[in-house]
């Protein structure tokens, strides 16, 4: 059993809720409503930052969630620009990132919270990532090497499915049952320590999408703090990334991230 924070923090939030969506004002109502039926018990605060949507989003959010705090770009900033004005504007000591295709489940935010009280070397957690249907992804990764992104990324990963290196690279031998210090996690929900920011630093805006949460990772642990898998928390993940490939749909912008990622982080090759 988990401990509630029960930490004195001021009179601010304890943690920010940060959400940025583009296009899906389903999904983000969804979202929204699955926090507000299971809001968190430390006190909260939640920011919706829109990439320039037309659907109708900011509407809604102005006449069904109206303690929501939207920031509106002008035009699509991409993820990592997006996600690094959260951290800019978040007044709580953690702020959970939440992709606008997840839910939470009951408990999930204060679970979060009190396995990073208890881990002060933790800058980053996630939690445990599942299907609609409840079946576990694989959410949790060692760092990527060229082996493991050309089996994920092209058909290799469907003719050789249970081969070493995809066995390797989504821990699929491990039973996904108990905190583990991790490499890194998907970005569908993170949980970050804000003063640690201020070492590790923000996302690299050079990412447009995807690897972002890979280069995060990265950067904190390469300063020694932990990236902690928490599964005692569940937020369900609606879209099946992993049987997509990194290569599928945006083909450029997928190999774009890939390589900067292995030329700034694998081979220093760039900054």
């Amino acid at each position: 059993m988990v401990r509630q924070a029960e930490s004195n923090y001021g009179d601010g939030p304890v943690v920010t809720i940060g959400i940025i969506t583009w296009q899906s004002r389903e999904l983000l109502s969804g979202l929204l409503e699955s926090l507000r039926d299971n809001a968190p018990r430390v006190s909260s605060e939640i920011i919706v930052v829109d990439n320039a949507s037309t659907d109708g989003a900011i509407e809604m959010i102005e006449s069904d969630f109206p303690k929501v705090r939207v920031i509106r770009n002008r035009e699509n900033l991409g993820v990592a620009p997006a996600r690094n004005t959260i951290f800019r504007e978040a007044q709580g000591s953690y702020i959970v990132l939440l992709d606008v295709d997840t839910t939470v489940t009951v408990g999930a935010i204060d679970t979060l919270v009190g396995v990073m009280e208890e881990h002060p070397e933790a800058a980053i957690g996630g939690p445990k990532l599942v299907y609609e249907d409840g079946s576990l992804q694989h959410s949790c990764r060692p760092f990527p090497k060229l082996i493991y992104i050309a089996m994920e990324g092209t058909f290799l990963k469907d003719w050789f499915p249970r081969n070493r290196f995809m066995r390797e690279y989504t821990m699929a031998d491990w039973a996904h049952d108990e905190i583990k210090k991790v490499d890194w996690m998907y970005g569908a929900c993170l949980i970050i320590r804000k003063n640690s920011l201020e070492k590790i630093g923000l996302f690299d805006e050079k990412f447009f999408y995807l690897y972002e949460d890979v280069d995060l990772c990265f950067r904190a642990r390469k300063l020694g703090f932990d990236v902690l898998y928490i599964p005692l928390a569940t937020v369900v993940h609606f879209l099946r990334r992993e049987q997509k490939g990194v290569f599928h749909p945006r083909v450029g912008t997928h190999i774009k991230s890939i390589t900067r990622y292995m030329l700034k982080n694998r081979y220093a090759i760039i900054r």
